[in-house]
C-alpha cells in the first residue's frame, strides 16, 4: 500500500507492534548521546519527547530517538508539515 508523506505525522520504528499499555516511563538519560532534546506537538495534539538527530524545520522530516531508553520506539521519523510546535528542552 502506498501512503503519501503528507498523510503521515510520523513513522514509528518499534520493538513490538502491540507494545505494552501498562509500561510506565521512567526518566533515565541516555549515556552520552548527541543531539537536541525536543518536545514535538503534532497537529492532532499528541506530544512526544525525544532527542532529535539533525532537526531542521525546512526539511520534509527528521529522525528522533525516544526520550528514554527502554521505550518501545526504537526510532521515530517525524514529518515536519504535520507538527504544530517543536520546543527545545
Amino acid at each position: 500500500m502506498k501512503v503519501a508523506m503528507e498523510d503521515l505525522k510520523a513513522v514509528f520504528f518499534v520493538w513490538e507492534f502491540p507494545g505494552n499499555p501498562e509500561h510506565i516511563e521512567v526518566p533515565r538519560p541516555y549515556p552520552s548521546i548527541s543531539g537536541r532534546r525536543i518536545e514535538v506537538t503534532f497537529t492532532d495534539g499528541e506530544k512526544i519527547v525525544g532527542i532529535a538527530e539533525g532537526y531542521n524545520s525546512q526539511r520534509i522530516g527528521y529522525f528522533m530517538l525516544p526520550a528514554y531508553p527502554g521505550d518501545n520506539n526504537i526510532r521515530i521519523f517525524v514529518v515536519t508539515r504535520n507538527t504544530r510546535q517543536v520546543k527545545l528542552l
